[in-house]
């Protein structure tokens, strides 16, 4: 209560309770009133103010009050600097900052007393770097030294040698995505087809909500551990309990991971796949997943982990729900041809941009389709068309839509998706081609900005990838000249993707289980 009068208190706790509920326009108007009876001085009041415009899906004006807190320094309640320029982070992001993101993860971390959440933070700020432009080895080289720098600081002790052995290789999956989510559908057929009679599959669940998909993963596994608010060392000695062979971390650097686990070395050999663009950045991580494409021996510098490749693909896509008919190419009713990108929109960079907007005038005619929920309100929309504008985008070529539930159905009014650079998409590049839509991607050096590369040749469309700018253009601009070619693939690609290694789960997990054979010898 301090620093507030008693009627702001109430003001406030009453705004609270009302954001709890979920009641966010009630909320607001409660803090109005805390504000207008001169709270409005006060970091914490303000702070609650910011969590009810992100909850109302009004990022930039939740921007607006971070900044003044950030700038101000909350000198009335210091411990909400961490939050605050976290929160920052997060919206920066959102936003297309990625820069400014980086830095106020690294802030946060810098001002956060737990130590734990300063790991939190520090793999927030990898996580926004996927993003930036222009990085080469020694930015993430210090980078990653800054993560390892700030495990060393807790003191951990990392398990011995293990000389377990056991009749079943033991392969343990940790991961806070075992839920409706582009890791579940890409984790499963390894836990759907394990070969039960080589392998016994543990699930490390870190996550809290309960689904179909969770309950489908918890009935398969021949051991589920929920260890939703285990501390890392509690989640480590677990492991080392159950004698894991193989520890594969899923989550690497995205939200709710518990990648620190793997400092304690609980598994005698320890992987990183499927969830996570790149390196762990973590000496102690002995792999990397990959495959002939995104993970080539010669990117082997880009990592601290060994590559592994997976012959084909390391992507094998399961469908937990049922997906929407291919439709017409959209250019058949509009007359003109619809280039779109449903991927987050803070991979869509100013560089991204201005290729884009190379493309729109190689096309005559053409039109943009984004969506993401930045364009759910008017001020969002209105700073992102300023900003397509000013790399060269007229806006009136360009729909934005904000979130929906039936984002599938509407690639049918896209005649040809644009992948982002250099953090290129994953689950909506396999999205967009299963719904008839090509993809035309940009391939980098580490192997998260080879993934759309890597999907468009086990689909047998390489020729869509481009490995720089100028023939990125060329081959989007090309194909948007030629819609025989697009109602020819809108007919015929989810079919290819259906036949191709992206779906073959029965051959993908044979081929990583025969890997996980080969490094347990």
């Amino acid at each position: 209560m301090a620093n507030m009068t008693k009627e702001c208190w109430e003001f406030y706790m009453s705004a609270h309770k009302l954001w709890k509920r979920g009641q966010f326009r009630e909320s607001e108007g409660m803090l109005e009133k805390l504000f207008a009876a001169g709270g409005d001085q006060v970091s914490k009041a303000s702070l609650l103010a910011a969590f009810v415009k992100r909850s109302l899906g009004e990022v930039l004006a939740e921007t607006d009050i971070l900044e003044k807190l950030a700038q101000e320094g909350c000198n009335d309640e210091p411990e909400l600097l961490p939050t605050v320029y976290s929160l920052l982070g997060q919206a920066y992001s959102i936003i297309g900052l990625p820069d400014q993101a980086v830095e106020m993860f690294l802030k946060s971390v810098e001002a956060e007393a737990d130590w734990r959440q300063k790991l939190v933070e520090y793999s927030n700020a990898i996580f926004a770097a996927a993003a930036l432009d222009a990085t080469d080895q020694e930015f993430w080289q210090r980078l990653y030294g800054g993560y390892e720098e700030l495990l060393a600081e807790g003191n951990i002790i990392p398990y011995g040698e293990k000389h377990w052995k056991h009749k079943r290789m033991r392969i343990g999956y940790l991961s806070s995505d075992f839920r409706q989510h582009p890791v579940a559908s890409l984790t499963w057929p390894l836990v759907a087809n394990c070969d039960g009679e080589h392998f016994q599959i543990f699930c490390y669940a870190g996550n809290d909500t309960r689904d179909d998909v969770s309950e489908a993963f918890r009935e398969k596994a021949h051991v589920w551990r929920q260890v939703t608010g285990w501390s890392h060392k509690a989640i480590a000695k677990q492991i080392y309990i159950d004698k894991i062979d193989i520890l594969v971390d899923l989550g690497g650097h995205t939200s709710g991971n518990m990648l620190p686990v793997l400092a304690y070395k609980p598994a005698k050999i320890q992987m990183s796949a499927i969830g996570w663009v790149g390196s762990t950045g973590m000496a102690i991580v002995d792999y990397v997943l990959g495959d002939e494409y995104c993970a080539p021996k010669e990117r082997q510098y880009a990592y601290v982990e060994k590559l592994l490749s997976v012959p084909g693909s390391h992507f094998c896509f399961h469908l937990f729900k049922d997906m929407p008919k291919v439709q017409e190419s959209p250019w058949q009713t509009n007359g003109y041809i619809t280039f779109g990108c449903f991927n987050n929109f803070s991979k869509v960079t100013d560089e991204v941009l201005v290729a884009w907007g190379k493309i729109l005038g190689k096309v005559p005619g053409s039109k943009l389709l984004l969506k993401h929920k930045l364009f759910g309100d008017d001020r969002g929309r209105q700073y992102t068309l300023d900003r397509l504008s000013r790399c060269g985008i007229d806006p009136k070529q360009v729909d934005l839509r904000g979130f929906s539930t039936d984002y599938l159905e509407q690639y049918g009014d896209m005649d040809i998706a644009l992948d982002t650079f250099p953090y290129t998409g994953g689950m909506t590049t396999f999205e967009a081609m299963y719904m008839g839509v090509p993809v035309v991607s940009l391939c980098g050096d580490s192997r998260g900005q080879r993934f759309g590369y890597s999907m468009l040749m086990n689909v047998g469309l390489g020729d869509m990838a481009a490995d720089n700018i100028d023939d990125y253009i060329d081959i989007a601009a090309t194909l948007g000249k030629t819609p025989e070619l697009l109602a020819d693939l809108r007919r015929e690609l989810r079919f290819m993707v259906e036949a191709s290694p992206l779906m073959d789960e029965a051959g993908y997990t044979a081929k990583v289980e025969q890997i996980y054979k080969t490094l347990l010898k």
